[in-house]
C-alpha cells in the first residue's frame, strides 16, 4: 500500500474578502417604489427603480430592513408639494 501524496496549497489569511459596493450586500435598505413596481418585480423578476433611483431585483421581505433615508426625504417633499 503506498502513502497518498498532497500538493502544496497557498493560503493567503490576509485576502480581503469583504462584500464590494457593487454587489448590492452594502445597501441594504427598503426603498419605496410604486406598487405596481414592486408586483411587476417579484412577480417577473424585472429590475425596478426606487424613489432615490435604486435600481435592483425585489427578492427579500423589505419589512426586514431599515427605510432608505434618501427615498424617506423624496417622499416628504414630494407629499409637502401637493
Amino acid at each position: 500500500m503506498s502513502t497518498p501524496t498532497v500538493a502544496p496549497v497557498e493560503v493567503t489569511p490576509d485576502a480581503d474578502v469583504r462584500p464590494t459596493p457593487d454587489d448590492g450586500d452594502h445597501d441594504r435598505f427598503a426603498h419605496y417604489v410604486r406598487k405596481s413596481d414592486l408586483m411587476r418585480g417579484y412577480v417577473e423578476g424585472e429590475a425596478i427603480t426606487a424613489l432615490c433611483g435604486k435600481k435592483w431585483v425585489p427578492t427579500r421581505d423589505p419589512e426586514r430592513y431599515p427605510v432608505c433615508p434618501t427615498c424617506v426625504e423624496i417622499r416628504a417633499a414630494a407629499m409637502r408639494e401637493g
